[in-house]
């Protein structure tokens, strides 16, 4: 979101009331992000100012009677840690101040005051505080989309907006949610006037201020991000509100989001749904009915028994047709596979061959842009042939594997999908993913975009001329502010904060 709305609030210490009166002339005339909402002429009477008022910044003299501004330091910054404070001295020597740097000080003016050097040093300060908000309405965003709760005095503080839109952007299925490996959250970038969080680099939940969209419509805006950032072979479950919502509505509205988004996300099925206009069912997500199951359990024993495995493969290839044209959700499939894959699987019971199961199970959930693809995958992945087994044996080694991150590596600027690099060396999606978490630890989609990142900082560091734009396109993306969102989750770091 963009601080620009937002006044620091500051209070302003100083025994010398001449001192105070131009300080304050000065953040009135020439800080018109700072707003002064209190005096004090000591550290004592700056304590009462500061609980009173709840500033963001305090600028307080360090020489003064009852209290000194660095005994208000210390014990201002152990009731409020996020209060910022910038020190005033007569004395020039910095050693003198060092021992408030360790304690939320941000910057130190010497007396007497010259107005362009305060004018330079609260630009700076203007600057770290809009980070510092940055990263804590980041904090308490992230929270709210964990479910967890917040105050209401934070809300007010670090979402000053009146109203409101949401939308949730998925690609492909849900995110995977019991695999010990996830893959990493995406937020947004300050350059951004709007608050972007996902749990993966496949989501994009975005919280938008009416006064930023202004007179274009949610769903107009939306409808361009999902063209520019949706690859050929996926597909999008793209969850609205339309119609403005106060900020003390924010944490209920993305709670929906996310129940709707595990409700109706059907696996090869693009969707677009205003929530204005649905009523979310009580009962919650969708459940697997035992009763429209049971009957294909007891079918699958029976051949399993006899190791009629083509009959297996002919009943779940049924099934998933029906479900198809049901357009289950991915939830229910989840639960309705997990009961048949453990009728024709039997583990072997060691820790790593469940976590290799789980990790197969979740990739073909996840990879999947449609329900044969899916069936295919955790067919594949639970249940190989013999030869199949002796032909994955055969490109099971280094130098397979090396020919196939040379492949990426060269072909960063194109598509590059599970799928199409699966086809391409001619093996399954399962068995691939299997060697990326064997000789890299990582999943394909986190191995992908590391290679990506760090030819996008190769590049940055060779011309420092080249736009972002074409740094993205030249690393596999389309859009530049999800370009820089994937960077900032990687890096830390916005691309043009790298590139200085």
């Amino acid at each position: 979101m963009d601080t620009n709305e937002n006044r620091y609030k500051v209070v302003v210490v100083d025994d010398e009331m001449i001192a105070v009166q131009g300080i304050c002339r000065i953040i009135e005339k020439h800080c018109p992000k700072l707003e002064v909402t209190g005096t004090a002429g000591n550290g004592k009477e700056a304590l009462e100012v500061i609980e009173k008022t709840m500033p963001d910044l305090v600028l307080t003299d360090v020489e003064m009677p009852v209290m000194s501004g660095l005994e208000l330091v210390s014990q201002a910054g152990s009731q409020m840690p996020e209060l910022c404070f910038v020190i005033i001295s007569g004395y020039e020597d910095f050693e003198y101040a060092r021992e408030a740097f360790r304690n939320g000080v941000l910057d130190y003016l010497t007396k007497p005051i010259v107005p362009s050097q305060m004018m330079i040093t609260m630009d700076n300060v203007e600057q770290r505080l809009r980070k510092i908000y940055y990263g804590r309405r980041m904090r308490i965003f992230r929270k709210l989309c964990m479910g967890e709760e917040t105050t209401a005095a934070e809300m007010r503080k670090y979402f000053p907006y009146k109203e409101y839109y949401a939308a949730l952007l998925r690609e492909n299925g849900l995110p995977r949610r019991y695999a010990p490996a996830k893959e990493p959250e995406l937020y947004g970038t300050m350059q951004e006037s709007y608050l972007v969080y996902g749990r993966d680099n496949m989501e994009e939940l975005f919280l938008i201020p009416k006064e930023v969209l202004g007179r274009q419509r949610l769903i107009d805006y939306m409808t361009e991000v999902e063209k520019r950032q949706k690859t050929e072979d996926s597909y999008t479950t793209l969850l609205y509100y339309g119609e403005a919502f106060s900020g003390s509505q924010i944490s209920e509205k993305i709670r929906k989001l996310y129940d709707w988004l595990n409700a109706i996300s059907t696996v090869g099925f693009s969707q677009t749904v205003n929530l204005d206009r649905k009523k979310f069912q009580a009962g919650g997500f969708p459940s697997t009915d035992i009763s429209v199951l049971s009957g294909l359990i007891r079918e699958i024993e029976q051949y399993a028994k006899m190791e009629r495995y083509d009959q297996i493969k002919k009943c779940i290839t049924r099934e998933f047709s029906e479900w198809e044209r049901e357009r289950r959700p991915q939830i229910w499939l989840e639960q309705a596979a997990r009961r048949i894959l453990n009728v024709i699987h039997t583990p072997s019971g060691t820790e790593e061959s469940m976590i290799e199961r789980e990790y197969q199970f979740e990739d073909a959930f996840y990879y999947s842009t449609g329900m044969e693809m899916l069936r295919q995958n955790l067919f594949t992945a639970f249940y190989q042939s013999p030869q199949k087994e002796k032909e994955n044996y055969k490109v099971d080694s280094p130098e397979f594997f090396e020919n196939i991150k040379l492949y990426l590596c060269g072909h960063l600027q194109e598509p590059l999908s599970l799928k199409m690099i699966s086809d391409l060396f001619a093996i399954s999606q399962a068995y691939m993913s299997r060697l990326f978490r064997k000789y890299t630890g990582q999943s394909y989609n986190q191995y992908l975009t590391c290679i990506r990142m760090e030819r996008a900082k190769q590049l940055m560091e060779e011309d420092s001329e080249l736009y972002i734009k074409d740094i993205a396109e030249m690393v596999g993306y389309r859009d530049q502010f999800y370009f820089s969102r994937i960077f900032h989750s990687y890096t830390g770091q916005s691309p043009a904060d790298y590139i200085k």
